[in-house]
């Protein structure tokens, strides 16, 4: 069944923010590979329960066009490489599972093209989504929206996405990034919790769900 706060609005669209897989790695010795390893696995797992708690929509962000030109030349190799073989190896039983289509919206093509033929070759249907952000960033989104000749709402990127109702952003920090989602986070609810995205288990998010369930959502009413 659907989450539902108690106002009775579904959560339709679960949106992450991945955070904490360099320092999951360096707290146990490992280098930054074997964080985004951990954390693009993490991803799949947290997928599979969102879309069997009833959420229809889960976005996730792997990366900013700054994470891809701005940090080191190795590491931005595991970042692109661990998602691409995710993507090749474990995506498409997960979409199979959940009945889900993916998306995956972003300069990918442009900064890492290498991603393309695993992309090419998952299901563009489904009941589900699930919609990737990789070489995301939101103010690019909005400033192609706003230079277009549509109306603004229309020339978004993510124009035909649903509203963000929940914003998970791990590792404790609370703040946003690159402006991640900005305009579908207009009335979204949003999580901070503690833990580094490899450790955020199902129980982490079956605890966050609740929370947004309990809330009452006003809209401004």
């Amino acid at each position: 069944m659907p989450t539902l706060p108690a106002d009775g609005t579904p959560l339709r669209h679960l949106a992450v923010i991945p955070d904490g897989n360099r320092r999951w790695a360096r707290a146990r010795g490992l280098g930054p590979e074997d964080g985004h390893r951990a954390g693009i696995a993490n991803v799949g797992e947290t997928a599979r329960a969102a879309f069997a708690s009833g959420i229809e929509t889960f976005s996730f962000w792997w990366g900013s066009p700054a994470n891809l030109t701005k940090r080191d030349a190795a590491e931005v190799r595991g970042i692109v490489g661990v998602l691409e073989t995710w993507l090749a190896e474990v995506a498409p039983a997960l979409c199979a599972e959940a009945d889900a289509r993916v998306e995956v919206i972003g300069r990918w093509r442009e900064l890492c093209p290498s991603l393309e033929p695993a992309i090419e070759a998952l299901p563009t249907h489904g009941t589900r989504h699930l919609v990737l952000f990789m070489a995301y960033d939101g103010r690019e989104e909005i400033r192609a929206a706003a230079e277009s000749d549509m109306s603004f709402e229309d020339a978004l990127w993510t124009a035909h996405l649903p509203p963000v109702d929940l914003l998970i952003r791990t590792g404790g920090d609370a703040h946003f990034s690159a402006g991640f989602l900005l305009w579908k986070l207009a009335q979204a609810q949003l999580a901070f919790p503690d833990e580094l995205w490899p450790a955020y288990g199902r129980a982490c998010l079956e605890r966050d769900l609740d929370t947004f369930a309990r809330t009452q959502r006003r809209f401004g009413r």
